[in-house]
């Protein structure tokens, strides 16, 4: 019998999902000033509103970053380059785009007290990024040597 979910899929299924990510993300930094204001003006979240809107547009250039790094990854192991030192260097940006969303939710942790959410979040993916990272780092430098002595 014949699997039905191949690796394949999986891979279509995460660019999929990465480029749906890049799309939330474009739309929300048109939309999401339109979309907190009625939020605003309901829960009386005047003190929130503008930090809010600056924490979103300060982790924007973190967030392309990351799915910018996502898909380049994500095209090498479409093609076969798995194990690679680029694919390293793209896993070591990756954790860096968390660390900073996680460091500047910690800042803002004051004004909306919320983002301790995403800053336990943020972080806890930046830690398992570098442990995947170390990893891949470590059966890179493997493949490399294995590649010398054949």
């Amino acid at each position: 019998m014949k699997p039905i979910w191949k690796p394949r899929h999986s891979l279509m299924l995460s660019l999929a999902a990465t480029y749906l990510a890049g799309a939330a993300l474009s739309a929300g930094m048109f939309l999401l000033p339109w979309l907190l204001r009625p939020a605003n003006a309901y829960y009386y979240l005047d003190t929130w509103y503008k930090p809010m809107l600056l924490v979103f547009y300060t982790c924007c250039p973190a967030g392309w970053a990351a799915i910018a790094s996502l898909l380049k990854l994500l095209l090498n192991i479409r093609t076969g380059s798995v194990f690679t030192r680029q694919n390293v260097r793209l896993l070591r940006l990756l954790s860096w785009c968390f660390v900073f969303v996680a460091l500047v939710s910690l800042a803002a942790f004051y004004w909306i007290p919320p983002l301790l959410v995403i800053f336990v979040a943020a972080g806890f993916l930046a830690i398992i990024l570098r442990v995947v990272k170390n990893v891949m780092a470590e059966a890179t430098i493997l493949r490399e040597e294995n590649d010398l002595t054949i």
